[in-house]
């Protein structure tokens, strides 16, 4: 049987039962890095895995971020001292996986049966005794029998060698006096060490794990944040600063647990979450009046606020006198206390090169489990290259804007374009499809990916434009948004070029078009770019060549210069050394400054920069979707309580009613006036009209399970 060798314990369960709130997207990484931080904190027992345990992506349960394999190997090459263990269900769960968690040194197996089926667990129980592991079984819906029947399923799960059983409350359904009475129960049938694992649903979870312990359990459950599975679980960080009131788990270090449930854990969760000052504040009897003065004097004297909370409450619960936060300040500045975790790194790598394919689908489980986590939208670039590519190209950086997690495959055929539609339909949210006419580019990409994606969004966008696009708001934020008469040389002509420099130019400052050497000379396209303007002839702009006298002058005027040649690079020490400090110099084409220009740039204290595409493409991928959603969620013709109403740009009559959104309506935006406009004062009628379309909104708001208004 097991030992506990502390009374009573917790056991960890974030990286298990709080990834059904992710939808099983913990990665392997942030099992490694997350177990490894609730070891350092002190936590002695560690759950790892699928929220329904092993086997349960494989089973249909919900495909997660990882393998059983790969958090297991996580786990055991993060913890040292802490014992991890998995979830097991039999029906989900096979004998093989056991197998497999006890060779990679796991220290204790979960059992969990419904209350009524506990017969299942024997042969399981029987297995992992037979590998050496600690066994728990977990009475899932416990509260579905009696007391007493809990009592007798106890007693039978200990002669079977279990060496703990644990109450749980699925529902979140108990009270801390039927806590009691089942924990009761098992005691008076045998002499098995009780557990117990509830959830939050009647905001009870707490009260029930203090009335667990205080009934002799040895082992409780809780997770970080409170992160769990429906109303969430006990929250980790508020039961150890009971707890240590209580003058017990001192090895714990609270304000570690306050650190990694804040960092790692609560951006996971949206506005759910605790706040340590508030954990802080209860645990020292602090007022929260007095926070911003407390802060102060941790700020003045580098010292962790928490720290000088709780020595001030020893000391004064009523006030914050200044003398006395000085002198505590000055006494815990000496101290040099430690103020952060120190969390090792990992990294999974799977040791063998990869196939293009293979490369795309670890893309693809990344974006996912990235976006769930951070509640955005997955997003794919596809994009066509400039050269031909034997194989399409998966690219190793994934951007994160407000709303999408974005990454990027670059193709130049249609078998390629064909061979990642198929893989990311379904995979991601969306895929942003470069459809611009290129020379290695698919024919039709549009059409194609518009009959191939059933499950996954397509939005398309032009890449020369975008790249004009990124090219122009990275100089626009370094000039600080004041472009007028500065003066600009873009070195390279071709039409994304010209493009550019008529932007600039519609800035109000001073372009200069500088010819490639060796092009043949042409006629200067300033007349035809003045033609696409409303500015005109009032546009500042000059074309000459590269290599003329005069291009060596404007290069020395120019307080930004963008490096965007239309061929092989040719900006070089020979152009670099006109260039005055200071001058900005953008290397648009990415790798079109050639070495010693580069040298002779920084060496006049030039400041370098290469294009950075992603806020440009990102941004093109918001409003895109925006527009889509708009499109598809809001735009429309509709009737609510017989009323005609419009939404998102639909023309109505005069008199219909304009809403936000024809699906689900939130507000009265106004009335039209028969001609696309809108307004906002009413006649008798149309206040009426007003009146019963708002009174229908309402209902669907407050019932929204009863009107059918939730997606």
């Amino acid at each position: 049987m097991a030992t506990f060798d502390i009374i009573p314990d917790i056991l960890e369960v974030t990286l298990r039962d709080g990834s059904y709130l992710i939808d099983f997207q913990f990665t392997a990484e942030d099992t490694a890095t997350i177990a490894a931080a609730l070891e350092g904190i002190g936590f002695r027992w560690i759950e790892v895995g699928h929220g329904l345990g092993l086997n349960a992506s494989q089973s249909g349960k919900g495909l997660a971020a990882a393998t059983d394999e790969e958090y297991m190997g996580a786990a055991a090459q993060a913890l040292k001292h802490a014992k991890w263990g998995m979830f097991f269900i039999p029906g989900i769960g096979r004998e093989e996986d056991i197998r497999l968690a006890a060779r990679y040194g796991m220290s204790f197996l979960r059992i969990g049966t419904n209350v009524t089926e506990t017969a299942q667990a024997e042969p399981y129980i029987a297995l992992a005794k037979e590998l050496g592991l600690i066994v728990s079984y977990n009475a899932m819906k416990s509260y579905a029998v009696s007391p007493s029947e809990f009592g007798a399923v106890v007693a039978q799960v200990h002669k079977w060698g279990a060496d703990i059983a644990c109450l749980v409350d699925s529902a979140g359904s108990m009270d801390p006096d039927s806590v009691a009475e089942y924990l009761r129960a098992a005691k008076a049938e045998s002499a098995s060490p009780l557990g117990y694992h509830g959830h939050d649903n009647l905001s009870l979870a707490m009260a029930n794990t203090l009335r667990a312990i205080e009934e002799g359990a040895v082992l409780v459950d809780s997770s970080l944040q409170g992160m769990g599975r429906s109303a969430g679980n006990t929250v980790t960080e508020v039961l150890v600063a009971i707890l240590q009131r209580r003058g017990t788990l001192p090895h714990i270090d609270l304000k570690a647990a306050m650190d990694v449930g804040q960092g790692l854990i609560q951006p996971l969760l949206g506005k759910r979450g605790v706040d340590p000052m508030a954990v802080t504040g209860g645990l020292a009897k602090f007022h929260s009046s007095f926070t911003g003065k407390v802060q102060g004097y941790a700020h003045k004297h580098d010292i962790d606020v928490r720290d000088l909370i709780v020595r001030l409450c020893q000391e004064d619960q009523v006030s914050a006198p200044d003398e006395l936060l000085e002198r505590l300040s000055h006494e815990l500045a000496t101290l040099k206390m430690p103020r952060v975790l120190s969390i090792p790194a990992f990294r999974v790598e799977t040791g063998k090169d990869k196939t293009s394919g293979e490369s795309l689908d670890l893309l693809l489980k990344e974006l996912r489990a990235r976006a769930v986590k951070a509640g955005k939208f997955s997003a794919l670039n596809v994009v066509a290259a400039e050269k031909a590519l034997a194989d399409f190209v998966v690219s190793g950086n994934i951007h994160s804007t407000q709303s999408h997690v974005v990454g990027s495959v670059a193709l130049t055929s249609d078998q390629h374009l064909h061979a990642v539609l198929h893989a990311v339909d379904g995979k991601v949210d969306v895929v942003l499809l470069d459809v611009d006419r290129k020379p290695f580019g698919p024919t039709r990409p549009a059409e194609t990916a518009a009959a191939t994606l059933k499950k996954t969004a397509l939005l398309t966008y032009l890449d020369s434009r975008v790249w004009v696009e990124a090219v122009e708001d990275q100089v626009v934020r370094l000039l600080s948004e004041v472009l007028n008469d500065s003066e600009i040389v873009i070195a390279g002509d071709h039409p994304r070029s010209r493009f550019l420099a008529l932007r600039f130019a519609e800035r109000g400052a001073r372009v200069t078009l500088l010819q490639d050497p060796g092009q043949p000379p042409t006629a200067a396209p300033i007349a035809p770019m003045r033609m696409l303007s409303l500015e005109g002839e009032e546009l500042k702009l000059s074309y000459m060549k590269a290599d003329a006298g005069c291009g060596f002058e404007a290069l020395s005027k120019a307080n930004t210069v963008v490096v965007w040649p239309s061929g092989a690079p040719w900006f070089n020490q020979r152009f670099a050394k006109h260039l005055s400090g200071k001058t900005y110099v953008l290397d648009a084409g990415i790798g079109t400054i050639l070495p010693d220009g580069i040298t002779e740039a920084q060496r006049r204290g030039c400041l370098l920069l290469r294009v950075n595409i992603w806020p440009a493409l990102t941004g093109s991928l918001s409003a895109a979707h925006e527009s889509l959603m708009e499109t598809t969620g809001a735009l429309g013709w509709e009737t609510l309580d017989g009323i005609p109403v419009v939404a998102g740009g639909a023309m109505g009559k005069s008199g219909d009613v304009i809403v936000d959104s024809v699906h689900h309506p939130t507000r009265i935006i106004g009335v039209c006036d028969g001609q696309g406009g809108v307004r906002f004062r009413f006649c008798d009628e149309e206040t009426e009209r007003v009146r019963r379309v708002q009174t229908e909104i309402n209902r669907r708001l407050v019932a929204p399970q009863l009107t059918g208004t939730i997606s």
